[in-house]
């Protein structure tokens, strides 16, 4: 057949082709790129959704697994905010021309337990991430998982397969206890060096400094017991910390004395400024264990620290931390920065 006889087929077969792809991008509004899970030990899930959406819809709505939210956020590619409305589990987004929009919630329905077992399920239109608690053992899978790695910090990370899917773990009793024992020896120990410091006993306190370093460490990647072995031998090393011994000649004795009672003065001043953990808990005795613990987190980080590592270190939920640091906030303990869009707590000068 020639050419020209094969125009007016082309011509039809180019408008049949333009007419179907009119139509799909007409249906197409969104499209689920990623979904990803963060399970917390006391069943708290913090969801995070990207979505690939058609320019020309001003707005558009996506069902979200684990109705009802909490902390739910909509924002661009840029981190802006984006405008939505949430009626029974449907989030309507006024996106107005953006292609990428991410979703971040938190939510209570997606984990359940039974006796010591936990489970997390969750229906995905495509493969998905779930982070499960510090030392959860998994128990079983409704499908055989895609990918299972563990993370630099101790947690376990599965890749699950689009669908209907649940994951069952238990975790250990007293990890909890094991982090705060950790957090308190921690704290114990930085004390003693602060102290060893102020009253000028520094012959060995590297050794203690470098104890302490590694105690962190540890109970960043989890290893609360070997965190706590380390802060204690620490606090050990740093109280057994002598002052060096120094030849004086006479002649620069009133020198010395001067400067002796300078030093004193100075330690007296920074101790009177920056008072101790123990006698911030021991002045406000109404602080419940809560409190008492973002205190001590934001003690063991030196006196500041994002409001993330706090989360992270006490495994709570975000509401959980922003509410405990907004009370303290109110009492005068801390006070609060925004650095690079994150919340930074330190603790008030007193």
């Amino acid at each position: 057949m020639s050419f020209p006889r094969l125009l007016p087929i082309l011509f039809i077969f180019a408008i049949f082709a333009l007419a179907v792809s009119e139509a799909y991008s007409e249906g197409y509004v969104y499209r689920v790129d990623s979904m990803n899970f963060t399970v917390y030990f006391d069943g708290v899930v913090d969801a995070k959704v990207k979505l690939s959406v058609n320019e020309t819809y001003l707005f558009f709505t996506v069902g979200l697994p684990g109705s009802p939210f909490s902390n739910l956020m909509v924002y661009d590619s840029s981190g802006v905010p984006l405008d939505f409305d949430v009626e029974d589990g449907n989030v309507t987004v006024y996106s107005f021309g953006e292609n990428l929009v991410y979703v971040e919630y938190e939510t209570l329905n997606l984990t359940y337990k039974e006796g010591v077992l936990w489970t997390f399920k969750v229906e995905a239109p495509v493969d998905f991430y779930v982070v499960l608690p510090y030392n959860a053992s998994i128990t079983g899978f409704s499908d055989v998982p895609l990918e299972v790695a563990l993370l630099k910090d101790g947690r376990m990370l599965v890749k699950m397969p689009k669908g209907l899917q649940y994951v069952s773990y238990v975790i250990p009793p007293g990890i909890a206890e094991f982090r705060l024992k950790a957090l308190n020896a921690i704290s114990k120990a930085r004390s003693a060096i602060a102290d060893a410091k102020a009253e000028g006993r520094t012959e060995g306190l590297e050794d203690a400094e470098s104890l302490l370093a590694e105690a962190e460490s540890l109970f960043n990647g989890g290893d609360y017991r070997g965190a706590e072995n380390r802060a204690e031998q620490a606090y050990s090393v740093a109280v057994k910390a002598r002052k060096p011994l120094i030849g004086v000649v006479l002649d620069y004795m009133p020198y010395i004395a001067v400067i002796t009672v300078l030093a004193v003065a100075a330690v007296l001043f920074l101790r009177f400024r920056r008072g101790g953990l123990a006698r911030l808990i021991r002045e406000n005795p109404w602080l419940d264990e809560d409190e008492k613990n973002v205190l001590k987190v934001v003690w063991v980080k030196g006196g500041g620290a994002f409001e993330s590592d706090i989360r992270e270190a006490l495994d709570l939920p975000k509401t959980t931390v922003w509410r405990i640091i907004k009370k303290l906030e109110e009492d005068g303990l801390v006070k609060v920065e925004k650095i690079r869009g994150e919340n930074y707590v330190k603790l008030a000068k007193r």
